[in-house]
């Protein structure tokens, strides 16, 4: 298989696809299957119907790992500039095949086209961006190690094998970040695909394979987060770079703790809030919660979840946050093209995924003083996983209510109305999972009060989602552990090294006065 044949696959709808086997090394491997190797599917979640199916080995992860081990020697010593060249290469290999690698997004996460395309510009930018300023990158990640007064010269050691994963939420541009920092720090690069994001660990594979890009510098193994427990476990494994749920979160921060010099990035969900001030306009409002809320099908760490709205505009604010909802063109997904009738919000990842979002709305309706739009699953002939958004107006914020404190990763949106600034930023802050804030009003009003906040990604007028798939920040707690995005996860995947030579200290050396033998 190559990627021009697995596009025509795709093109033409021929699924399920053969799957290659797991990209280890610059090889295919298959693994063995026995009565006990479980078998995992990718699923449309448009029609529910099976894309590929492929085993979940866990021999697979420890060969992947024991390569990228034997490789990292020869992967630390490729040059600065031969990095930023390979780094390059990839990003224009993938430039190449933007069209599949977005209908792909479309199919197998459900996005819809203008979300799919934006997705994928955001990778390529996100690479360009790196490959132009990688002199000042390198420059930035020795920066700490040359404050004192000390000089030498300083170098950056790579720590060892890293493993990632691919979530179905933002698998390509979660990819960039990970493989960015990888390449520049000097790491192997073990990524484990969600099985929702399978065909997209396939593409890259098959990228890596046709651009022939050092062997052991990128494997791709199929599984899900059980697979991804054996590379936690695995002592030889000196990174963790991770995108998923607070508990599984958890359990990798429980693991590393015994592993002397791991570094864990890891970002979990947010309970992310629109603060609608009374110095905002309404319009602006409207569109920064509905795209928060509604981009992914509310399916990422950065979501809209909650809305504080000053009780001077709440009612009118209210009815027509519903009224925009209640037009939202919600459908399949797996199309070719983009155009006037393609839906603004795709399907759920799964019937799981409905499943509890239905539980939540219970709740939600339980709690709250009204619901305006009841959140609810959409019959479709497709038998894809659809739900309607749900709208509930609440009284207060309660950290201890299971519906208002959990992050519930669906197209749910709570209403709170606030008196004062001061009540609902303290509102906001009760959460230790916040991430990002978007406030809506006077940019000068924010500023004033950016000391209040907890949330380290404040927006001013924009989507608590942004524009990109990726904030600068990581959220707080449990929702990141103040950790650096972008470049900067580089920083723990690499230490600085000096040689220090310092001719005032050589002839205080020589001076001492040491005893004769």
């Amino acid at each position: 298989m190559n990627l021009q044949s697995l596009g025509h696959r795709i093109d033409a709808r021929q699924f399920p696809i053969e799957w290659p086997g797991h990209w280890i090394g610059g090889q295919w491997h298959k693994g063995a299957k026995t009565s006990q190797t479980l078998i995992k599917q990718s699923l449309n979640p448009s029609n529910g119907a099976v894309l590929c199916e492929f085993p979940a080995d866990k021999n697979a992860i420890d060969t992947a790992i024991t390569t990228a081990f034997a490789a990292r020697d020869r992967i630390a010593k490729i040059p600065m500039e031969q990095r930023v060249e390979l780094l390059a290469k990839f990003r224009q290999g993938l430039a190449d095949y933007q069209r599949l690698v977005g209908l792909v997004l479309q199919i197998e996460a459900g996005k819809p086209a203008w979300e799919a395309r934006s997705d994928v510009d955001s990778a390529l930018r996100y690479f360009d961006w790196v490959v132009r300023h990688s002199e000042k990158i390198f420059d930035a990640l020795l920066a700490p190690a040359r404050l004192g007064p000390q000089q030498g010269h300083f170098k950056l050691l790579p720590i060892g094998v890293t493993a990632g994963y691919i979530p179905f939420s933002t698998p390509v541009t979660s990819f960039a970040f990970y493989f960015a920092a990888s390449l520049m720090s000097g790491c192997p690069l073990v990524m484990v695909n969600s099985a929702h994001a399978a065909l997209t660990g396939m593409i890259l594979s098959l990228l890596d394979q046709a651009l022939a890009m050092p062997q052991g510098l990128l494997s791709v193994v199929g599984g899900n987060f059980n697979t991804f427990k054996h590379a936690v476990t695995d002592r030889r494994v000196a990174g963790i770079l991770y995108t998923g749920s607070s508990e599984h979160c958890d359990f990798i921060r429980r693991e590393s703790k015994a592993i002397q010099g791991r570094q864990a990035v890891l970002q979990s969900g947010g309970k992310n809030a629109v603060l609608f001030h009374n110095s905002g306009d309404i319009e602006t409002a409207l569109k920064c919660v509905a795209y928060g809320a509604l981009k992914s099908s509310g399916q990422l760490c950065t979501s809209t979840s909650r809305v504080f709205v000053h009780q001077s505009m709440a009612d009118v604010f209210e009815e027509r946050l519903v009224n925009l909802l209640q037009k939202i063109h919600i459908g399949p997904t797996d199309q070719n093209s983009e155009g006037a009738g393609d839906p603004f919000m795709g399907p759920l990842y799964s019937a799981k995924a409905v499943e509890k979002f239905l539980r939540f709305q219970t709740m939600a309706n339980r709690e709250a003083l009204n619901t305006p739009l009841w959140g609810k699953s959409l019959e479709s002939n497709s038998r894809g996983f659809f739900v309607r958004p749900g709208v509930h107006v609440m009284n207060e914020f309660d950290a201890s209510s299971a519906y208002q404190s959990n992050v519930l990763f669906c197209p749910d949106i709570a209403i709170y109305k606030y008196d004062t600034l001061d009540s609902a930023i303290e509102s906001i802050n009760g959460t230790d999972a916040t991430m990002a804030v978007s406030f809506v009003g006077d940019a000068q009003v924010l500023e004033s009060r950016r000391d209040q906040f907890h949330a380290p990604n404040l927006l001013s007028n924009l989507p608590t989602v942004e524009v990109d798939a990726t904030l600068p920040l990581a959220g707080r707690l449990h929702s990141g552990g103040h950790r650096f995005h972008g470049p900067g996860i580089a920083l723990y995947l690499c230490y600085p090294q000096v040689v220090q030579v310092d001719p005032q200290a050589q002839k205080a050396v020589a001076a001492w006065p040491w005893p004769k033998i």
